[in-house]
């Protein structure tokens, strides 16, 4: 019999930290000041470019690890083979995590020469360690796929998007460790924005989506009783990968500066790219039928029925609500995608046809993280990890509903002044509004986060038979 690893709780407790300091603490402290107008510093820059790559390789990057490395090894049915390094990846990569997150603001506050050259020395420390972890991961994973049993179709349909998710993070490791060495050695506060906004879009683009992708594909069908995914899905992974290809490709190229007189041709593939990334995205939102349920579950094809003695589950459900209301989190997290999307599609066809764009790409991009990918992380947490530690409920069913209505108002007063800007400057009071709005999104999102790792916490210490 196969012996897998057990869950690794270190790397939740790691997304969780860095997202109440350096991840939602760091964006509260922005949130509050730039929505009320309050005097800021020239410090500012820095902080929003820690806040969001703690964001990225933190709440988001720790909580990907952590889950992967416990559930890709039984969907491959293989055990990892060097379990040793679970604890030197999540050190690594927390370390270097806040190491940045420290260092790049307080480089800002005019420091003595001494302690700025040791914060300088802390930033390039800080490329070297996430390189280190991520490489430790990358490590894991790509053994863990390779050695995969060849029996496993389950693996085989959402293979593609495990393959986009480690390009995504040999990508953005390496452009975000060569970007912060260069800043380091050079003395500078910030990171070339150019390069550090296509890097952002790499991990969003090639690990965020493919990885929430592949699990929605695996686990949903079960957690939500939706039709299993008998449909081409390994086939929307490619042409995914083929119009992300085509949007990044020409924005790398112009940051290369190899062809200058084709740019305008090079934001013309781009923008049709965007088209297709959109397109696609909503096709799959289509095909994974959660937001409409159009087609009967899964269990209508199953031999036999439970006795009539048994407690019956929740409507629709498989489960008695010993984890909360965590759907309503996976329902508002896919329609955040299918805004997104859409936005994404109508955004290209604007610049295709030479209009403005009624969406902002910082909108758009914001619409994916805050609003699709954090609450994915907040409705697949209490649902996942109580099964990860080996038990039958969350702590706190209740909490989960709390969790949904601080996140989904943060989401929604953090995108909201964004998607809505035209129109909230021609009504009246509506710059007041949506700037009050702003401001309150970052502490109900670190709240949100708050909740969340106080259940799983509690979560933890459950007896097994809970």
């Amino acid at each position: 019999m196969l012996k897998y690893t057990e869950f690794e709780f270190g790397f939740v407790l790691a997304a969780i930290g860095i997202a109440l300091t350096a991840g939602f603490g760091y964006a509260a402290v922005l949130a509050v000041m730039i929505g009320f107008d309050l005097s800021m510093g020239a410090w500012w820059a820095a902080m929003l470019q820690a806040h969001g790559h703690a964001q990225l390789m933190g709440w988001t990057g720790l909580f990907i690890i952590g889950v992967s490395l416990y559930f890709v090894p039984r969907l491959a049915g293989v055990p990892l083979r060097f379990p040793r390094l679970l604890p030197w990846t999540c050190a690594f990569l927390t370390l270097g995590i806040l190491f940045r997150t420290l260092a790049q603001p307080l480089l800002h506050s005019h420091p003595s020469e001494t302690v700025r050259l040791g914060l300088r020395w802390m930033m390039g420390l800080s490329g070297a360690a996430e390189a280190i972890g991520a490489g430790f991961y990358l490590i894991l994973l790509v053994g863990t796929l390779r050695r995969a049993a060849r029996h496993r179709p389950a693996l085989r349909s959402v293979r593609i998007f495990l393959l986009m998710a480690v390009c995504g993070w040999v990508f953005y490791t390496a452009i975000g460790s060569t970007l912060v060495l260069s800043a380091a050695c050079e003395g500078s506060t910030l990171l070339q924005i150019a390069w550090n906004r296509f890097g952002i879009g790499l991990f969003l683009g090639l690990v965020l989506l493919p990885v929430a992708m592949a699990f929605s594909v695996r686990t949903f069908p079960l957690y939500l009783r939706l039709p299993a995914a008998d449909w081409p899905v390994q086939r929307i992974g490619m042409v995914y990968l083929l119009a992300l290809t085509l949007e990044q490709l020409p924005v790398l190229i112009a940051l290369l500066n190899l062809f200058p007189e084709q740019e305008a041709t090079g934001r013309l593939f781009s923008s049709i790219g965007g088209v297709f990334k959109g397109g696609t995205l909503l096709f799959f939102i289509w095909k994974l039928d959660i937001l409409f349920r159009r087609h009967p579950p899964w269990t209508t094809r199953r031999i036999g029925a439970p006795g009539p003695d048994r407690r019956p589950t929740r409507k629709g459900l498989p489960d008695y609500g010993e984890f909360g209301r965590f759907e309503w989190l996976l329902y508002a997290a896919y329609a955040w995608l299918a805004l997104g999307a859409g936005l994404e599609c109508i955004a290209g066809l604007a610049a295709l046809g030479g209009i403005p764009s009624p969406a902002d790409p910082d909108a758009i991009r914001h619409i994916y993280l805050a609003g699709f990918i954090s609450l994915l992380i907040f409705g697949m947490a209490p649902r996942m990890v109580p099964g990860f530690l080996h038990k039958r409920r969350v702590a706190y069913p209740a909490l989960v509903a709390v969790t949904f209505w601080v996140a989904g108002a943060a989401a929604f007063f953090r995108v909201g002044p964004l998607v809505l800007s035209d129109l909230m400057d021609r009504v009246p009071g509506g710059l007041m509004v949506s700037t009050v709005a702003f401001g309150i999104s970052g502490l109900l999102s670190w709240t949100a986060v708050a909740v969340l790792g106080w259940n799983l916490w509690a979560t933890r210490r459950l007896k097994k038979a809970a």
